[in-house]
């Protein structure tokens, strides 16, 4: 079977900005998906749009790309190859458009399989879930903490329901101990569901911390926090600024391994800046084997940049978003090599 005819359309996405979704058909058939992206976007990853947005990146599909994926097999791996032939770089689609056309075509692939989607790529284990407690950085505006992300991750539960049960639990926990302490907090959430408070790091961490403790003695299993501490977002100049304070990159990662220390932090995300592979490499020495040091502006879903996290031992762990990298067969080509590491794969 092959395509016979490709749909794209603007859409808004969860924030409200203009996306991309894809229809890729063959008869009556048909796979369908959008492309997300993040608030906080690393320097290396491929760009969403080009210049013009995704109105210009539609245009630019129709009249130049649509017809030569029209004819082409059901797969999306020849899909991508063909994108990689005909935009190297992807600077005229952008990697939004490109994603989307990936996933659709990989949706429609596995339709015509009579397979379920994930069957494409693995098997029926599911992961662990992340929860998404407090909310700081750009996801949460002026007043906020520094820091983007304050997760729980429910490393004992026997399940993934029981998993997802507990994430819930140490969020409604943490609001009313938000609720309690601060006397104007108004029960406000970001806009991916995480409190939003008008405190400062070190509270955040510790209602976190007293959160997931108490629910992991509810629950008979254990629970630990996390941070996506987003540092690129904070860094400036060769200073990470907190507030009145400003760090320098020594004085950053040690501040993030006393964290772990002084919390148990068992997920460690982005904690240096974005550039900065060996300030990641001292962490992972002094913290690496008591938590996951998690790179994700470091390294963007990139096989290059991810093959300099391993030689210079700069991670334990990997954020993985299709988007940040156009296509899915990139995509597995980066889950593999990182499970060749041994490395963990968050998938976001």
């Amino acid at each position: 079977m092959t395509i016979t005819n490709v749909l794209a359309r603007e859409i808004f996405d969860s924030r409200g900005n203009k996306t991309v979704e894809v229809q890729v058909y063959s008869g009556a058939f048909y796979g369908r998906a959008a492309a997300p992206s993040g608030a906080s976007v690393g320097a290396h990853e491929v760009q969403a749009f080009p210049e013009g947005g995704a109105s210009q990146a539609i245009a630019t599909f129709n009249s130049t790309y649509r017809d030569k994926i029209i004819g082409t097999e059901i797969t999306y791996k020849a899909l991508d190859s063909l994108l990689a032939e005909e935009d190297e770089g992807m600077q005229n689609l952008g990697g939004n458009l490109s994603v989307a056309l990936s996933l659709a075509t990989a949706r429609l692939e596995a339709l015509e399989k009579e397979i379920q989607f994930y069957e494409l790529f693995g098997g029926s284990t599911l992961p662990r879930p992340v929860g998404n407690v407090i909310g700081g950085g750009v996801h949460s505006g002026k007043g906020s903490p520094e820091i983007q992300e304050f997760l729980c991750i429910p490393t004992g539960a026997p399940s993934f329901s029981e998993a997802s049960f507990a994430n819930s639990l140490v969020h409604k926990k943490a609001g009313e101990k938000l609720a309690s302490s601060i006397k104007d907090f108004t029960r406000g959430r970001n806009d991916e569901g995480a409190w939003a408070p008008k405190i400062t790091t070190d509270s955040a961490l510790q209602v976190l911390s007293e959160s997931c403790q108490e629910v992991s003695a509810d629950l008979g299993f254990e629970i630990h926090p996390g941070l996506d501490v987003a540092a690129s977002e904070f860094y400036s100049d060769g200073k990470y600024s907190y507030g009145h304070k400003e760090l320098s990159p020594e004085e950053q990662a040690n501040y993030m391994a006393e964290l772990v220390e002084h919390f148990g932090i068992f997920y460690l995300e982005d904690p240096m800046q974005e550039d900065d592979f060996d300030g990641f490499s001292e962490l992972v020495k002094s913290v690496g084997k008591k938590c996951l040091v998690v790179a994700d502006d470091l390294t963007v879903t990139n096989s290059e940049r991810l093959k300099t996290a391993i030689d210079k031992e700069a991670c334990n762990s990997i954020i993985i978003k299709p988007n940040q990298v156009g296509s899915l067969t990139e995509t597995e080509k980066v889950i593999k090599e990182a499970n060749q590491s041994r490395y963990a794969s968050v998938v976001s």
